[in-house]
């Protein structure tokens, strides 16, 4: 059997490595911290946990060597390199994270040695793509023009524990969470282009109900443009948006956030500092100033509304210590949103997917309003919907490239009839289900 490399032993791996084991694959599972890759295996014969330290290129360079395939459950920022690597040694490689402009400079060699690189296969990336080219696929296969495309995606505590302030808990790293909230975003609408500016992201936010989820905030998410050519849309769509789903509460909150410097990513001194001493000298307070007030001026609102009072709930402006020398005030943020917003034994977590389509034929000049709805939940203390929706799809993938049901090489996405399709059925069978329904208007 060929045999497969694993980088990586985080909060999304642990149903890829069942999966795979399941299916007979040789693994090696790797983690700086030797004892996660332990646990994930959890005795399998087939399995085998590795330490390893992915700045260590020898030692990272002698395992791609002896797989045959690599899944990168890495930091995004690794891919690349790992992809680099991959290539010196004819391996493919599989990622759950977005074609950077670094990777898609890999797709021409690794074409050229017969290589896929599939990348976006997780959940959003990865299912949202699956989903939306069946039916974008089936309109164009029945002579239809998409003229009109949303599409929504977010990772949220189940109704029953959404119990705090900020409506959200962390299913994954932090880190990613609050570095995603600095990003700007691009979409189309009515034929143009909106830009929208990263301070302004949650300030681009809109209503929407998902049937059988709720109601929930959605705001703009990277840029959406490309997907008029990923999505073979051309210029027959006037409206392309991709957007993020969060509990009511969200967007006002992380705008203030964003708005008063928490989401910054440069380093400042806190020696022998507490979250309110550090929150003190961002805000520019004084020592006798009430630190919610203070928040609220620099934010220019009342003290008594939703993003200060959340601020002092998180214990921001605690005596909590913040136990180093320097760190970012989004590190800072991030430590202890994961104190407080982490799920408890027990809880479930929800997996929101819904896309909507309005389509049109002009062979019959009729209209159609399609709709693709995914929620899915995690199981009290197993696996979370959301490590089950990111791994599930690329461990899938991994035995589809080892069986060569893959015919596309170089940097790919799942867009192509051969990859999504048997990936979206396959996941039916675990229970991951896109729901469509159409109406003629």
């Amino acid at each position: 059997m060929p045999k497969i490399l694993v980088l990586g032993a985080g909060m999304v791996a642990g149903p890829l490595v069942r999966y795979l084991l399941e299916q007979s694959f040789p693994l090696t599972v790797t983690s700086l911290v030797v004892e996660d890759a332990v646990k994930l295996i959890a005795g399998h014969p087939g399995g085998t946990p590795h330490k390893l330290d992915v700045a260590d290129s020898g030692a990272l360079e002698s395992l791609v060597a002896d797989h045959d395939l690599v899944v990168s459950l890495l930091p995004y920022a690794h891919h690349p390199r790992v992809g680099r690597i991959c290539l010196e040694h004819g391996r493919h490689l599989i990622t759950a994270s977005y074609v950077s402009d670094e990777m898609q400079a890999l797709n021409g060699a690794a074409r050229e040695k017969g290589l896929v690189f599939l990348n976006e296969i997780g959940l959003d990336p990865g299912i949202d793509h699956m989903s939306a080219m069946r039916i974008i696929d089936d309109v164009h296969a029945r002579g239809g023009k998409v003229r009109y495309f949303r599409s929504y995606c977010g990772g949220l505590p189940a109704p029953e524990a959404n119990d705090n302030p900020f409506g959200y808990k962390f299913s994954w790293a932090p880190r990613g969470v609050l570095q995603a909230s600095r990003n700007g975003a691009r979409y189309w609408l009515d034929n143009h282009v909106v830009e929208v500016e990263p301070e302004r992201l949650f300030r681009d936010m809109h209503l929407l109900n998902v049937p059988g989820a709720g109601d929930f905030e959605a705001y703009p998410n990277r840029d959406s443009l490309q997907y008029r050519d990923i999505y073979a849309l051309g210029d027959e769509a006037r409206a392309v948006f991709r957007g993020t789903l969060r509990y009511l509460g969200w967007c006002a909150t992380l705008y203030q956030l964003v708005n008063i410097g928490l989401l910054d990513e440069e380093e400042r001194d806190c020696r022998g500092m507490t979250y309110a001493d550090f929150l003190r000298d961002l805000l520019d307070a004084g020592p006798e100033d009430d630190l919610r007030r203070a928040a609220a001026r620099a934010m220019g609102i009342p003290a008594d509304c939703l993003p200060p009072m959340n601020m002092e709930w998180l214990g921001l402006f605690s005596e909590q210590p913040l136990e180093c020398d320097r760190i970012s005030p989004l590190d800072a943020l991030g430590k202890i949103m994961l104190e407080r917003l982490s799920y408890n034994p027990g809880e479930r977590d929800m997996v929101v997917l819904f896309h909507e389509f309005k389509a049109w034929f002009p062979q019959d000049d009729h209209h159609e309003r399609i709709t693709s709805s995914l929620v899915d939940f995690g199981v009290p203390d197993g696996d979370t919907a959301m490590s089950r929706t990111v791994s599930l799809p690329a461990a899938i993938a991994a035995r589809l490239i080892l069986e060569g049901a893959v015919p596309q090489r170089g940097v790919l996405r799942p867009v192509h009839r051969e990859i999504y399709d048997p990936i979206l059925d396959e996941l039916e069978k675990l229970d991951i289900v896109c729901r469509e329904a159409a109406e003629s208007y």
